[in-house]
């Protein structure tokens, strides 16, 4: 009964150890793939910090273009409207080209408009 006692007990260590070293092997590759998917979130994350700096540039500049356009709208309707208001000293009929230059104004308000639409 010693001997088979003993190989029992000797059974159970190995099996034990097999368990524990299978245990070790499964948490290492858990643990790798942890680290794997760290890796790869901390270069995603880089990424889109990257675009979302883009994204703020490109805004800002959208926005500087609005103000800009916006800025030209309000001095062509200026224009516009002193044009529209001067009274020519010949009867009250037009100067030349006042008509083409009023349609030319009103295109690019129009062309402004659109830009800022967009």
């Amino acid at each position: 009964m010693g001997k088979t006692g003993r190989g029992v007990r000797l059974s159970l260590a190995t099996d034990r150890a097999s368990a524990l070293l299978l245990f070790m092997n499964t948490l290492t590759d858990r643990l790798h793939a942890v680290q794997e998917q760290v890796a790869r979130l901390v270069s995603e994350h880089k990424s889109l910090r990257a675009r979302a700096a883009e994204l703020e540039t490109a805004g800002r500049d959208h926005q500087r273009t609005s103000e800009v356009l916006s800025a030209r709208v309000a001095e062509l309707e200026r224009e516009n409207e002193v044009l529209r208001k001067a009274k020519p000293a010949n009867n009250g009929s037009s100067l030349p080209g006042t008509k083409e230059r009023i349609d030319e104004l009103v295109s690019e308000i129009d062309r402004c408009l659109a830009l800022i639409h967009n």
